[in-house]
């Protein structure tokens, strides 16, 4: 496994590599700068992968750990997208210097670090002789298990089939396999359009060849079984073509001789396969088999050929399953036949043919109903206690082929309710009577109940489909409720799969119904939407409830009260009218989920309502933002109404409780909770000071990190130990100085201001959830890399510090501000150099004295970022005399750190 992340990492970089190079030739080198962008963080996350491991392996054999910072190598990222921001191809060029450098000096330390893990466990292993005499019996028993794992391969998963027939074996012969495939495919196009011979004359030249390599797999198959059954799989495809071919270019003009032809060929397919016991040479027929129609240079197939195909090919895969229990063949054909198939007649079908593809269907739901009962049989003949069905396509055998042959039969037949509901009746007397006859063999007894588990849900198809109009959808997903109420209490997983089918088909219905009536179905979507509301209760209300809810069935939960929101949404804001409605919607949804949350809560429901409910609220704050969106003007929220007003406080207020409560969520999934927490307090901030919206988005939020800090409970520092958290931090930083039209509302002076206050207080706070994810590093051994934590800490430090110091010059001297042009500008120039020096200076002093070494090296990493800016800057953009003011300033900080702030030693282990 380990093998192929590292053959996938390395394509990853080759195709980085390519599309770069492509990109740049192409002129387009945006694209190129991404790539290269990607390249330098996949490479230094594929080394970070193997230091990771290393590292463990190192304390487990007691080797010193060594860390080796990645500082550096932001910081030269960092450099080069400057460069590539300011299109300074000089500092894009001493970036990648930079990075190239200080990533071979990783490599280097890490190749002797991996030298040193290497001597120590040769030591270890020497000096102990016992684990590799277990290690030896370990192999014998893996050989073993692998030899037992082979005989039982029938039972494997499509899947696990798939990639050992990928991965394991000979590769290059399945590559070369598959390329000639394709070169026959290209020399029958080439024969058939540009060839001096006849046509006829071609095909049977081709038809020979594919003969003779059929022939010659047959002969070599006990000399290298897995060679022969190659050529042989070759020989029959080369075979199906040149039919194809054939046939639609009218060489054989008789679809009765074509027929003939193509029996013969599966004939020799089925015994070739059967004699030599090979399922692979049967997979490789018959998916050549199916995408030979595709193969035609001349004209399509209709969607009754195509189909009528396919049966052919799918009682062909019957009469292997009935002899031998390859279940990949039927998977393989019910898939191909239901999507393929399915969409082809989709897409090419018509209306002429509805009575041919009607028999057909049913056709091919026959096949597939004895495919499974056949393989159950076959598979309960040879291990009778061990068996037991798998939970995806060997049900999908029994289950999904008459339901999705009845879900074609319902799409071509919507609107004839009869016809649906005898289709319907019919089916459920079909399978009554294969229960009747299957129940009476005690081996099959599990599948005999899955027949009357379908019996049972046709039958309850008839009720819902005889309602007309938007009344059929009412009757889905009451239908759907009652079924999923009664799988619950009877603890039936089938039941519950076909209420949550039944839901699905009440929900796609309902937008048919939405496009197709004039007037809007407000009763359908009420009934619809509480529908799905009741469902969610209902598998939360009690604890063995709770208990038959799987992760997928989560997921499906979550999807119902997603749509179940914005259902009620669009009909609370068609219910209210006038100046309120919007507001009016949103309080009562977000009362609605306070509500059902504290009620759901006591009935000690657990994540299986947290996660729907995490997910069923992003409709309210979708528009919420539409809603703060359409009411800004130049930067200034212009509410219409108090209203309006404080009813966006209410709303984010009651978010926010639902958020929180319970509070072990934030144990659960602290990353998803502080996302809802600040996005929900952020908006009810907004409310406070409409006129400075920047500055009012911040308040809360301010006041509950302010609140967390002094609570003793370690939950509330979880709370702030998340990215998302630090996200939401870092993009007010950003926006609120660049985009801010009201930073310099109520100035006083500089940090005696509403802005500079709300900007340090959001530093203090970024700073404390650093230095939580710092602690969080020390004690579990997971959270961020401490390199990129420290070099958010200085940008962070000298982001919000620069902009105070530019709005101060701005209102007092006039320079320009968020401008190009403050790059031109001595006085700005000057004075960041000796804001950046001085706090280098605090820094580095105040490390020397409480011996903090890794603040003293941000205090370096400041005084690095200042002499290049000496050195690219103002060297050549600033005038004379403020050039040599910056530089002796800057010198002389610098000459003053050296003496009085050393760096501190590192402390002992």
């Amino acid at each position: 496994m380990l093998k192929g992340q590292s053959e996938i990492r390395i394509i990853w970089l080759m195709l980085l590599m390519i599309i770069a190079v492509s990109a740049w030739f192409f002129d387009t080198k945006i694209v190129t700068y991404i790539c290269g962008l990607a390249f330098v963080m996949s490479v230094m996350h594929y080394v970070d992968a193997i230091q990771n491991p290393m590292q463990e392996i190192a304390v487990q054999t007691r080797i010193p750990v060594q860390n080796t910072s990645k500082v550096p190598l932001y910081i030269s990222s960092i450099v080069s997208v400057v460069g590539l921001t300011l299109h300074f191809s000089w500092l894009v060029g001493l970036g990648l210097t930079a990075w190239i450098f200080f990533f071979l000096r990783w490599l280097r330390r890490l190749e002797r670090y991996l030298t040193q893990v290497q001597t120590q466990l040769q030591r270890l292993q020497s000096s102990a002789d016992l684990p590799f005499k277990t290690d030896n019996l370990a192999n014998q028993s893996l050989q073993h298990a692998q030899i037992v794992s082979v005989d039982r391969s029938s039972t494997d998963s499509l899947m696990t089939q798939v990639r050992q027939w990928i991965f394991q074996g000979n590769p290059v012969l399945k590559v070369a396999i598959v390329v000639l495939v394709i070169g026959i495919v290209l020399l029958l196009r080439f024969a058939t359009e540009h060839w001096q011979l006849s046509l006829a004359v071609k095909l049977a030249i081709v038809a020979l060849v594919s003969i003779g390599i059929t022939g010659l797999g047959f002969i070599l198959q006990n000399k290298n079984r897995s060679f022969a059954l190659a050529l042989e799989g070759l020989g029959l495809a080369g075979l199906f073509l040149t039919l194809f071919f054939a046939y639609y270019n009218q060489v054989i003009p008789n679809i009765f001789i074509a027929g003939i032809c193509f029996a013969v060929i599966m004939l020799v397919t089925l015994g070739l396969s059967l004699k030599q016991q090979s399922i692979e040479l049967a997979l490789m027929a018959m998916l050549i088999a199916y995408v030979a129609p595709f193969t035609l240079p001349i004209r399509s197939a209709t969607a009754t050929e195509l189909v009528a195909y396919y049966l052919v090919i799918n009682i062909a895969i019957a009469i292997l399953s009935t002899l031998r229990p390859w279940k990949y063949l039927n998977q393989i054909g019910f898939l191909v036949t239901a999507i393929v198939g399915g969409a082809y007649v989709f897409y090419h079908g018509y209306a002429q043919e509805k009575s041919q593809l009607t028999l057909l269907v049913i056709a091919h739901i026959t096949i597939f109903v004895w495919l499974g009962f056949r393989f159950s049989q076959l598979i309960a003949k040879q291990d009778i206690e061990q068996f037991k069905l798998k939970p995806s396509l060997d049900i999908a055998l029994i289950f999904g082929a008459p339901i999705i042959g009845f879900l074609f039969l319902y799409l071509m037949y919507f609107h004839q309710e009869w016809h649906l509901a005898s289709f319907s009746l019919v089916f459920s007397i079909v399978f009554t009577i294969i229960y009747q006859l299957s129940k009476r063999n005690q081996s099959i007894q599990l599948i005999s109940q899955s027949y009357f588990s379908l019996a049972l849900i046709f039958l309850a198809l008839i009720p819902p489909i005889l309602l007309h109009g938007q009344w059929s959808v009412v009757g889905w997903a009451i239908e759907g409720l009652l079924i999923f109420a009664f799988a619950l209490y009877q603890q039936s997983n089938i039941s519950r799969y076909m209420a949550m089918a039944l839901l699905i088909v009440a929900g796609c219905s309902s937008l048919y119904y939405l496009v197709e009536l004039a007037n809007f179905p407000t009763t359908m979507y009420w009934c619809l939407s509480l529908s799905y509301v009741a469902v969610v209760v209902l598998a939360n209300s009690r604890a063995d409830f709770q208990k038959q809810i799987s992760a997928m069935t989560t997921l499906f939960l979550s999807v119902l009260m997603l749509s179940a929101t914005t259902m009620m949404l669009y009909l609370l804001l068609d219910y209210f009218e006038g100046d309120h409605q919007y507001i009016y919607s949103l309080l009562v949804l977000s009362f609605g989920y306070l509500v059902l949350n504290e009620v759901l809560l006591k009935l000690q429901a657990t994540w299986t309502w947290l996660i729907p409910k995490w997910i069923g609220v992003i409709p309210l704050y979708v528009f919420a933002l539409i809603l703060i969106l359409d009411i800004s003007q130049n930067g200034v929220l212009v509410w219409t109404n108090s209203v309006e007003r404080w009813g966006m406080l209410v709303s984010g207020l009651l978010l926010t409780r639902i958020w929180l409560r319970p509070l072990r969520g934030i144990r659960l999934e602290n990353e998803w909770v502080s996302l809802g927490v600040l996005t929900s307090l952020s908006l009810a901030s907004l409310s406070l000071i409409p006129s400075m919206p920047y500055i009012s988005v911040a308040i809360l939020p301010l006041l509950f990190c302010g609140w967390c800090f002094f609570q003793k409970n370690a939950e509330w520092a979880m709370f702030w130990q998340t990215r998302s958290s630090l996200a939401l931090m870092l993009l007010w930083m950003i926006c609120a100085q660049l985009f801010s039209q009201q930073a310099f509302q109520a100035y006083l002076l500089p940090i005696l201001n509403p802005f500079d206050l709300v900007s340090i207080a959001i530093l203090i706070g970024f700073l404390w959830m650093l230095n939580l994810q710092v602690k969080q590093q020390y004690q579990h051994q997971q959270g961020m890399d401490q390199g990129i934590l420290a070099v958010l800490s200085l940008l962070s430090v000298l982001w919000l510090s620069s902009y105070i110091l530019l709005r101060a010059l701005h209102v007092y001297f006039a320079t320009p501000y968020n401008d190009l042009m403050l790059w031109q500008d001595a006085t700005v120039q000057l004075s960041l150099t000796l804001l950046w020096v001085s706090l280098a200076f605090i820094a580095m002093s105040y490390a020397t004295q409480k011996v903090i070494r890794p603040l003293w090296i941000l205090g370096g990493s400041i005084l690095v970022i200042v002499t290049l800016k000496l050195v690219l800057f103002d060297l050549s953009h600033i005038g004379t005399l403020t050039r040599v003011i910056s530089f002796l300033g800057a010198g002389f900080i610098m000459l003053i750190i050296a003496y009085i702030a050393p760096i501190p030693e590192p402390k002992e282990n």
